[in-house]
């Protein structure tokens, strides 16, 4: 029975994590079609966080067509809530360090000025999510492309 949560635990996780990152991104779009470029910083994960999602997407597809196994749903718990954690991070980042459309030039300036105390957190985050997207992309590299070799007997 706890497995079976796990497994729908997990699920869920992806599901959240997948819509709470696609927000973040289109804030972060949203931001530089109306108040203009991104600050530097943020142009990494901008590129790098639709890789993530994407991986994460994939591993749900892999999960609802019931290829994985429960010890590698369980494995892979760590690591979505771990990716959660830090898009959370990074939205925190976003509101404290980018104005939004409404706001007043005051409040730009100020936080324009904030963004650059941000930047050493954002690279935090970005090098921390890059790990979470390659241990996701092995892991489905190592449990789907070599699936059909196991069992194989090589010929000499």
């Amino acid at each position: 029975m706890a497995e079976a949560l796990a497994v729908v635990g997990i699920v869920a996780n992806i599901i959240q994590l997948v819509d709470f990152g696609s927000r973040v991104l289109k804030r972060l779009e949203e931001y530089q079609s109306g108040l203009g470029d991104i600050p530097e910083v943020f142009h990494h994960i901008k590129a790098e966080l639709p890789v993530l999602l994407d991986a994460l997407r994939q591993t749900k597809a892999v999960i609802d067509a019931g290829s994985m196994q429960d010890d590698s749903k369980k494995a892979l718990i760590p690591a979505v809530e771990g990716c959660g954690i830090q898009i959370q991070l990074l939205d925190d980042v976003i509101v404290k360090a980018l104005p939004a459309s409404g706001d007043s030039w005051a409040i730009r300036g100020r936080k324009a000025l904030r963004s650059l105390r941000y930047d050493a957190k954002v690279e935090k985050i970005i090098a921390v999510v890059r790990g979470y997207i390659q241990t996701l992309t092995y892991h489905y590299a190592a449990a789907y492309t070599l699936r059909p070799l196991v069992g194989m007997t090589l010929v000499s």
